[in-house]
């Protein structure tokens, strides 16, 4: 079914187009919500929050380009305004930063096991290295496979911004001597692969 189509019909209350929306995005809400923020109750009641919101003003949201995309971007905005309300609880001002090295699957954890640990320290200096935003970035582009344009409306820049990101992220990282072989490469993606 394509995304028109699809969400046609989930604005007609139809129940298993929410369910086939819930079932394309979860995963990558998921491991997304884990990459801004380690609490994983929040990021779960985030989820569910964006979920019950869509489905409640399904009539006034116009239809997305990309569904995936639509939902990743209310995910950030509702887990960035829970922190908000809870930062302000608490008085801390700290904004929680992008972690990439949160957690593997099985498939990943064979792949490291086959690493050496000078190659694992490597690769982790050369993320350390990158930005933040940088990381997120990269998380989006690669990992989740959103353009350029879906990224800057996520991370709240301009598009040539975005791709300068990118560019700059991927040349930092080729420098590196983490990456003068496959196995660099492959611990990297491992890396930003949803867990």
């Amino acid at each position: 079914m394509d995304q028109g189509n699809l969400w046609s019909k989930f604005k007609a209350g139809d129940k298993t187009a929410f369910e086939s929306v819930y079932k394309s995005c979860i995963d990558d809400m998921y491991a997304y919500g884990l990459k801004l923020d380690s609490d994983k109750e929040l990021v779960k009641d985030s989820i569910q929050e964006v979920f019950i919101d869509i489905f409640e003003h399904r009539n006034a949201i116009s239809e997305p380009n990309n569904i995936k995309f639509y939902i990743l971007k209310a995910l950030k905005h509702t887990i960035f305004k829970k922190k908000k309300k809870e930062r302000k609880k608490t008085k801390l001002h700290e904004q929680p930063g992008f972690s990439v090295s949160a957690g593997y699957n099985f498939e990943d954890k064979r792949i490291l096991s086959e690493l050496d640990e000078e190659k694992r320290n490597l690769v982790n200096e050369a993320l350390d290295s990158l930005t933040p935003k940088q990381k997120e970035i990269m998380y989006l582009r690669f990992s989740v496979g959103l353009g350029y344009e879906e990224i800057s409306e996520i991370v709240k820049i301009d598009h040539s911004s975005v791709r300068k990101q990118v560019y700059r992220a991927v040349k930092k990282l080729r420098n590196s001597k983490a990456f003068d072989d496959y196995k660099g490469i492959v611990l990297f993606y491992s890396m930003l692969k949803i867990f």
